[in-house]
């Protein structure tokens, strides 16, 4: 076999095997590239997952602070509503005096123990009912009772307050469930 006939078959092969590694190197590139694109997907799709996750815990979150925080402002508006209605009660207690308050003066006076009252509070415009109650005290006329009494024994180690405004303090906190549920209920 001569040289050039050697050379010639040397390359034909080398072109053989290139063609060959080629096509290995094609087919292995897309079975790479095919891999590779699996792989991108897999990790969208758990990013996805991980994302949406985070985002629905995140929501989660936002929605309960939101919760606490609405529960919190209607709380602290059913308050100022509540002290609201105290003032009103408050300021309409001289209501009462109106029709029957002899009754209800002498009703209050038969509530207190019978002890010697030596110092007697009442409203201004009940200085003379209380004097007849209580002959022997000293009658305070008080603006700031408007009705009933707040009476003291002589040593002042017994007081007892019997005004419409205790009344109204005693009862307040049993009465303003009912009050707001009424009030809701009617909107």
């Amino acid at each position: 076999m001569d040289c050039e006939h050697l050379i010639e078959c040397l390359w034909k092969e080398a072109g053989e095997k290139i063609r060959i590694i080629g096509e290995e190197a094609k087919t292995t590139a897309a079975k790479m590239r095919e891999e590779t694109a699996l792989k991108i997907c897999r990790l969208r799709e758990e990013y996805e997952k991980t994302a949406n996750a985070a985002a629905a815990k995140r929501i989660g979150e936002i929605r309960a602070d939101a919760d606490t925080e609405a529960r919190l402002l209607r709380a602290a508006a059913a308050r100022r509503f509540s002290i609201r209605l105290y003032s009103e009660f408050l300021s309409s207690l001289s209501l009462l005096r109106n029709e029957g308050y002899a009754n209800a003066f002498s009703g209050m006076e038969a509530e207190l123990p019978p002890l010697s009252w030596k110092a007697v509070r009442v409203n201004p415009g009940d200085v003379s009912m209380a004097r007849q109650h209580f002959p022997d005290a000293e009658i305070i006329p008080d603006e700031g009772i408007s009705g009933g009494m707040d009476v003291t024994t002589g040593d002042g180690r017994i007081r007892v307050i019997n005004t419409f405004e205790k009344r109204l303090e005693r009862i307040w906190e049993e009465l303003v469930p009912d009050l707001m549920q009424e009030i809701y209920a009617t909107r």
